[in-house]
């Protein structure tokens, strides 16, 4: 994929190079029509002859055909950098920079609402698996992946359905780049629109606005009215000018009033295109959105399903269709001069406003379900970004009273893939204890097979040659933060943590928990930390749970438990040249050696 990606980046150049070269000889020559304009109107004013009035019509008709033209040249350009943003962002994915892309999630880390999981597996935030695979740009698409990855979508009951479809999206690679390079139009539209318009803040919805709504429940007479008198007045008074030989400044006189009274209501005008100001300039994105799924060939039934929402929708694409022509025609008065002439001698703003009006009454709710669509496509797709981009499998998740971890080439997703290191293990039983000295890998082994857990239960392929599971309920308890202001100790935390597991555990719910517990009660004395770490490990490991906990207590593999048997494994280091290595893989029993002294040596700390 990546060399066909560098192959495509190179294509779009040498397309973008000569786009700008057109880009910049249609904008010579709408120069050159303005000052034919600008020079006939001056010569009718001075001679009064009509030879310039027809040059100065058809120079505007002129100019208006080069801005539209012109605004299409824009468009293929956005197009084709909106496309190279997007395998710009699949490039960085392979060569590990995308830890420096703008959003990864964090929005969505709310204290005391998100779960805890996605703090101690990196699921949302800086450096996270959001940030990773994220390729959905609507607010919708965002929260959807957010809510999977935490399970606070609960997606559990459509596993392997979804499963079907991540994967076809993923052999799908043309469809994905098409989809999100529209997706990111929309992004780079509104970014340039901020910048060309930074105080056109976008309406929020408040009681005031809604009410303003209620009261254009239909067009007023008066405008219909004004639709018609402001060309009328402009034809009549050239008429007048050119017949009856009165003074061409008259012309000027009407343009103005027609400005006027076009200009003057602009405020309820603004009202009635609030559809347009939000989606119109966007509205043909989102319908090659809708276009790309309805014309795609999906074997997955979920896939298909959405495909057949978009066909299935009557009018759908239609209404949508019909409001990306509306913004066009909007669109050409962005230009000052044309707005001016066109609302002057025209009264543009109330035909734009009278087809936006038609289109909201009739299409009022198209755009949520629009947005609904494409943002199931958008989580979906973002799911299928880790197959495209890491070596992946299909997890098989069991539903049994057994708990085994059966594991082959577990590896971690965030790593650098060229030193990743990934492990062989078949854990089971209701508690295991995983020694080892400092950084030797115990805790990345144990988020690497909590966040593969995570993938698998939201539908999504593992990073590994084979992963065997039970359906579990994930607990863990690694990153354990203390709240000053709430008045918890970093140990109290824990043991709430903890508490929270103990009583998924007695409730003794026909899912089983995985209990993660990282370096366990390490926020206390030694003695203490023993003492309750045992009983804690007791609670947990009679219930319907399996347990896996890290720690650098040897006490606690000797662990008593009511099925008899503690699980031993470690992590180990290893000396090259008098330097401190690792092998980062678990191995059977427990840790023999330790490190703590070399590690206080390398950093200074320690003389001897």
């Amino acid at each position: 994929m990546k060399d066909g990606l560098i192959e495509k980046k190179k294509e779009i150049e040498l397309e973008r190079i000569r786009l700008d070269k057109r880009f910049s000889i249609v904008a010579m020559f709408r120069l050159v029509v303005f000052l034919i304009a600008l020079i006939s109107i001056f010569v009718f004013v001075k001679y009064k002859s009509i030879i310039p009035m027809v040059i100065f019509v058809i120079s505007v008709i002129g100019f208006i055909c080069l801005v539209r033209y012109h605004a299409n040249i824009d468009e293929m350009l956005l197009s084709l950098k909106a496309k190279n943003a997007v395998i710009n962002r699949y490039l960085m994915r392979f060569n590990e920079q995308w830890k420096k892309f703008k959003d990864d999630g964090s929005d969505f880390l709310k204290k005391n609402v998100t779960p805890l999981i996605a703090y101690d597996l990196d699921l949302l935030g800086p450096s996270s698996l959001f940030q990773l695979i994220n390729v959905a740009h609507t607010e919708k698409g965002r929260k959807k992946l957010a809510d999977s990855l935490t399970f606070t979508r609960d997606t559990s009951l459509f596993i392997n359905e979804r499963y079907d479809a991540i994967t076809e999206l993923a052999e799908k690679e043309s469809f994905l780049l098409d989809f999100e390079s529209s997706s990111e139009r929309i992004v780079q539209r509104k970014e340039k629109e901020a910048l060309n318009n930074p105080d056109n803040d976008t309406e929020e919805i408040t009681e005031e606005n809604a009410e303003k709504k209620k009261k254009l429940e239909s067009f007023p007479i008066w405008m219909y009215l004004l639709m018609v008198a402001v060309p009328v007045i402009n034809i009549v008074m050239i008429v007048l000018v050119l017949s009856k030989g009165l003074n061409p400044g008259r012309i000027l006189f009407s343009f103005i009033a027609g400005l006027i009274l076009t200009w003057g209501p602009q405020t309820i005008l603004e009202d009635m295109t609030a559809s347009l100001t939000k989606y119109g300039s966007a509205a043909g994105d989102y319908y090659r959105l809708l276009e790309l799924i309805s014309e795609e060939e999906f074997k997955s039934e979920l896939l298909k399903g959405i495909n057949e929402r978009v066909k299935g929708h009557d009018g759908l694409l239609t209404a949508i269709k019909q409001l990306g022509t509306i913004g066009a025609f909007n669109n050409i008065s962005f230009n000052p001069i044309v707005h001016m002439v066109l609302s002057g001698f025209f009264g543009w703003d109330y035909y734009i406003a009278l087809a936006a009006f038609k289109w909201n009454k009739k299409n009022e709710n198209v755009f949520e379900e629009s947005l609904d669509i494409i943002s199931d496509i958008e989580e979906l797709e973002s799911l299928a970004v880790l197959s495209m981009i890491r070596k992946t499998t299909k997890p098989e998740i069991v539903y049994s009273k057994d708990l085994i971890l059966d594991m082959s080439g577990l590896y971690h997703p965030l790593l650098a893939q060229d030193t990743v290191i990934s492990n062989d293990a078949s854990i089971s039983g209701p508690l295991t204890v995983i020694t080892g000295s400092n950084m030797s890998g115990k805790t990345t082994f144990m988020r690497t097979i909590a966040i593969n857990m995570v993938l698998a239960f939201t539908g999504s392929p593992v990073c590994a040659e084979s992963f065997r599971m039970p359906f579990m309920k994930i607990f863990t308890s690694m990153r354990v933060m203390d709240d000053v202001s709430g008045g918890i100790s970093t140990f109290y935390a824990e043991i709430l943590r903890i508490k929270e597991m103990a009583e998924y555990v007695e409730q003794r719910s026909d899912v089983p928990a995985l209990c993660l517990i990282d370096e366990i009660f390490k926020g206390t004395n030694s003695a203490d930390r023993i003492v309750g770490a045992k009983e804690a490990l007791t609670k947990l490991s009679a219930g319907n749970a399996m347990v896996i906990v890290t720690t650098h207590d040897f006490e606690l593999c000797e662990l008593e438990i009511s099925s008899g048997k503690v699980n031993n494994y470690h992590f180990e280091e290893y000396y090259e040249n008098n330097t401190l290595k690792f092998d980062y893989k678990i191995k059977d029993g427990r840790c023999t050696t330790r490190n703590a002294m070399a590690i206080l040596k390398m950093a200074g700390l320690v003389q001897n």
